[in-house]
């Protein structure tokens, strides 16, 4: 007995152990999490997305091996985080040398502009001067003449060279306004209007035949993030490979689309109870990493997704119905 006891005691401590490494490897994710130096705001939203995410894995049933894969993953996050940082410490400090090297040789410029014409200025008063002691008119004339057209033509090259520079600084100023349209233009693309429409004709389909019908819904919450890391091929790409998965794992029957630009949408003739059991699957399985090669560099992205499941139930308010889609979209997202 005394035996049974002390192992009975020495498995309850090892568990109490075990509890509380989970817990404070736990609290040490949430605290890089919490206190990561923020220079990019889309990069520091994903690296604390996947830091949440390993948290997660961290269940109460967690073995070795889910520590080691969890240790590992931390590591690897870790180290992208620190270097894609590093990287953007040094382009503001390329940004910041490129723009004081314009800001003073725009100065030098205008400087030596202004020197120039001053001394050129000063030199043809000095003449004008001379001349305006001389009692020859032709001499006079031909003095005010020669100064006359001396200081116009400083002032035109002063002039020239000025406009010279701002023109550089209007072409950065244009090409820094492509950018933004650029990249307002890929913000505001809607590649899911296509599937947008496919989804709504599925269900009109459905509620014209007054068959019930369910729709599992998946809100990608970390894609603005992601998209700040990423260019737009390679998210585009990315978003693509997970909605193939995602059609991959309900029925071949079922219509699956791209719902709005965070959300995808499976149209189901399941029932309800089994739509959300298999709801549970398509998260875990999303929830994976996706590989993506770019310029012979290969991306691990890793979505956080969230899904939920609204029923149709044949003659029920088709408005209702909407807003109720719309609401579990809203909380999904939340």
């Amino acid at each position: 007995m005394i035996s049974l006891r002390k192992t009975a005691n020495e498995l309850e401590r090892l568990e109490e152990l075990h509890r509380t490494a989970l817990n404070c490897y736990s609290q040490a994710l949430r605290s890089t999490e919490q206190n990561a130096i923020e220079l990019d705001s889309g990069q520091a939203s994903h690296f604390r997305t996947q830091l949440q995410a390993l948290r997660d894995q961290l269940r109460a049933d967690a073995g070795p091996k889910e520590l080691e894969s969890v240790q590992d993953s931390f590591e690897s996050e870790l180290k992208q985080y620190r270097d894609k940082t590093g990287e953007q410490v040094q382009r503001l400090r390329r940004e910041v040398k490129a723009a004081a090297a314009a800001v003073e040789s725009f100065t030098v410029s205008i400087t030596e502009s202004e020197v120039n014409l001053e001394s050129g200025l000063k030199r043809e008063l000095n003449t004008l001067n001379q001349s305006a002691t001389s009692d020859d008119i032709q001499v006079m004339r031909g003095a005010i003449q020669a100064s006359t057209a001396k200081i116009a033509d400083s002032i035109q090259q002063m002039r020239s060279s000025n406009q010279l520079a701002i023109a550089q600084l209007k072409d950065e100023i244009r090409l820094l306004h492509q950018e933004v349209q650029a990249a307002r233009r890929i913000q505001k693309s809607d590649p899911s209007a296509e599937g947008d429409q496919r989804i709504t004709g599925c269900m009109e389909e459905f509620i014209k035949k007054n068959k019930p019908f369910s729709v599992l819904l998946v809100v990608v919450r970390n894609l603005d993030g992601l998209q700040n890391c990423y260019s737009a091929n390679v998210i585009e790409s990315v978003l693509r490979g997970f909605q193939s998965r995602f059609e991959s794992m309900v029925p071949s029957s079922s219509m699956v689309g791209r719902w709005a630009r965070d959300q995808f949408a499976a149209i189901l003739s399941t029932a309800p109870g089994n739509a959300i059991e298999m709801s549970s699957q398509v998260v875990r399985k999303l929830s994976e990493p996706f590989l993506e090669e770019e310029k012979g560099a290969t991306h691990s992205i890793v979505f956080n997704p969230r899904a939920g499941v609204i029923e149709y139930s044949p003659g029920s308010d088709l408005g209702k119905f909407q807003s109720r889609l719309k609401q579990l979209a809203g909380a999904l997202a939340g």
